[in-house]
């Protein structure tokens, strides 16, 4: 495919605001898409590089993209840094220069989508001494062959900042759009008419509406038709077992719905929308259903709801006699550990490869769990090594970074995994198991030691009995406790209501920063105050809620700026919009009201409790939660 269409698509959904819209425009593209566009089209069209499983950076920032520009342009730093103040966005620029490039020799050659992601796989694996001027050297290349708008776009999509209004919701919504459109139509067929060899599945009091069409007598020989009574059907049978390649039904909502899930569950056991719809243009519903998690490729984890008191927590996991299982809610990081053989690999909850990081890790799990293969879930907890006190997880979060001297690191900072669950044990996926079945497999293979141990695990449904064992989490320095449906089955990515914690502290926002300005006077240096957004979960968007301003020290400004400086996509005297990729832990004191913020609401004195290392802006929390905050202030 050549990579204009796909600009013109880009162009298309930045000019739409509504997100049905948008989501039938990129339903268009992926309909039109060969397969292995299809792969790459599942991240580029949310702004990814790479699909979210790959640990690939691409070490671009706004400084080094101006320095390409320029390159490719024959214009000098200056000169773009100029119009970068005046645009506030790098793609615009590299479009201006490009329509006006002095370099007369230049020639266009066409870019193919295929082409265009080889070229960005390249970049990212640039390592060592030059690699920055290499990688500078092979975006100019990029931009030289480029139209205007075709440049644009690339230089957002190595910024990963594309601007069109697009997050994994709508992906998952457009291949439905895009390969199941005509099972989610109540009033008939919506294409396919002129397709053969399908099995189909009609409701019978459609039967009269169907058959008008001029092309029915055709499509009725070339296909093998049904008219059911779908009021005495399951859909769940319809769904899963009859295997219908065409469903035509009065009211297409619930219909829909199960489209949805079945897409996201693909998407939650490959964290690759580009496979996953592939797989969907492929091989259909029946594809979708069969994806199951690969060995060393993360999978997202399971989330949890938070809950107000423990008699919540009961009432929403506890089974009908009331038992629940109990667990320590630790102060540490996530950990996803994928072992084959003598081969261990330790993922965050970002998905992010961090076994180099943990080889201590990977030599406790390699030791004791007596398992050939297996994919297990726990939390990393640091201690200190000459009294055995717990470290609190700033310290440890030192460690999930560190690239150098990481021995020195696994002497001052050892920790220790607390495993709680297992989602694959020798090859067999235990995503549809019980909690307690997934439990009783996890114990069957660990073989506990100093660096891995079972959760501290307690199954009751006595309300005195909890409230101890949640105290006893408190006196040794956890953050509280999870409580879990022992019935339940493991979702991945989704906060499903099978496993809520419970903290004694008031109830804090994961909020993303999305723009800061410099400081004055000694601070002018530091990036010293930062607007914070929530998710608004059906566009993806980030919506403003507040700004974090005072209460730091000047380390803590330091650590900020570095955090923040490489992520500027847009500067305007002292204000700088970031690439949303920064999420704090923020406390407050009450939220109000505003229009100020575009979610509508102002946290009243934010101050930040924590960087949260372990998270993407996906996992912030979303508008709904800020609104049911606020209303449960007003009672």
């Amino acid at each position: 495919m050549e990579y204009s269409h796909v600009v013109e698509t880009y162009q298309e959904l930045e000019s739409n605001q509504s997100t049905d819209k948008k989501s039938s425009v990129l339903a268009e593209l992926f309909r039109e898409s060969g397969p292995a566009d299809l792969e790459v089209l599942g991240h580029l069209s949310m702004g990814r590089a790479f699909p979210a499983w790959k640990d690939l950076d691409m070490g671009i920032g706004s400084k080094l993209m101006v320095k390409a520009i320029a390159r490719a342009t024959g214009n000098t730093e200056e000169a773009v840094e100029d119009e970068w103040r005046e645009t506030g966005d790098l793609g615009d620029v590299a479009a201006d220069f490009v329509e006006g490039k002095k370099q007369a020799t230049l020639q266009e050659k066409e870019l193919d989508l295929a082409s265009v992601q080889e070229n960005l796989e390249k970049i990212a694996a640039m390592e060592g001494e030059g690699s920055e001027d290499k990688k500078i050297g092979r975006i100019a290349e990029l931009v030289t062959f480029s139209s205007p708008e075709e440049a644009k776009y690339l230089v957002r999509t190595v910024l990963e900042d594309l601007r069109v209004g697009v997050g994994e919701g709508l992906v998952r919504d457009a291949i439905v759009k895009a390969f199941f459109a005509e099972m989610v139509d109540g009033n008939g067929f919506t294409r396919k008419l002129e397709d053969e060899d399908l099995r189909v599945a009609i409701s019978e009091n459609l039967e009269n509406e169907v058959t008008d069409y001029g092309l029915w007598d055709s499509f009725e020989e070339e296909n093998e038709v049904e008219f059911l009574d779908t009021e005495e059907i399951d859909l769940d049978d319809l769904w899963r077992e009859e295997g219908y390649d065409l469903v035509v039904l009065e009211d297409n909502r619930e219909w829909a719905e199960k489209l949805k899930e079945s897409v996201q569950h693909a998407y939650d056991v490959s964290t690759d929308l580009g496979r996953v719809a592939r797989t969907a243009e492929e091989k259909g519903i029946a594809g979708l259903e069969e994806m199951e998690m690969d060995i060393f490729r993360p999978v997202k984890v399971m989330l949890a709801r938070k809950t107000e008191s423990m008699e919540d927590g009961f009432d929403t996991v506890g089974d009908e006699d009331g038992l629940a299982a109990l667990e320590y809610k630790y102060d540490g990081f996530r950990v996803q550990i994928h072992k084959k053989g003598e081969e261990v690999k330790v993922f965050s909850r970002r998905l992010e490869d961090v076994t180099e990081q943990f080889p201590d890790i990977v030599r406790t799990v390699k030791e004791n769990v007596e398992a050939e293969e297996c994919i297990i879930e726990g939390e990393t907890v640091a201690y200190n090594p000459e009294d055995g006190s717990l470290v609190p997880f700033q310290k440890l979060s030192k460690r999930i970074k560190r690239k150098y001297d990481i021995q020195e690191m696994v002497e001052r900072i050892p920790v220790t995994v607390y495993l709680f669950d297992a989602i694959q044990v020798e090859g067999e996926v235990l995503l549809d198991d019980p909690q307690k079945e997934r439990w009783g497999r996890l114990k069957d293979i660990i073989g506990e030691s100093e660096g891995l141990s079972l959760a501290h695990h307690l199954e009751t449904s006595d309300m005195e009995e909890a409230q101890k064992f949640y105290q006893e989490a408190l006196n040794q320095g956890q953050e509280g406790i999870m409580l879990k449906n022992m019935g339940a089955r493991y979702k991945p990515g989704s906060r499903v209501g099978y496993m809520v914690k419970l903290k004694p502290v008031m109830e804090t926002l994961d909020l993303v920063i999305v723009e800061a300005d410099w400081g004055e006077g000694r601070r002018s240096d530091w990036l010293g105050s930062y607007k914070l957004a929530c998710m608004e979960e059906d566009t993806g968007e980030l919506k403003t809620v507040g700004k974090m301003a005072t209460g730091f020290t000047d380390e803590q400004l330091q650590e900020m700026t570095d955090r923040l400086e490489p992520l500027i996509v847009k500067e305007e005297g002292r204000q700088v919009d970031l690439k949303p990729e920064v999420v704090v832990e923020a406390a407050y004191e009450e939220i109000q009201r505003s229009p100020k913020y575009e979610s509508g609401y102002a946290l009243r004195f934010p101050r930040l409790v924590r960087v949260r290392e372990n998270m993407d802006p996906e996992d912030a929390n979303e508008l709904e939660k800020v609104e049911k905050l606020y209303e449960s202030q007003q009672g």
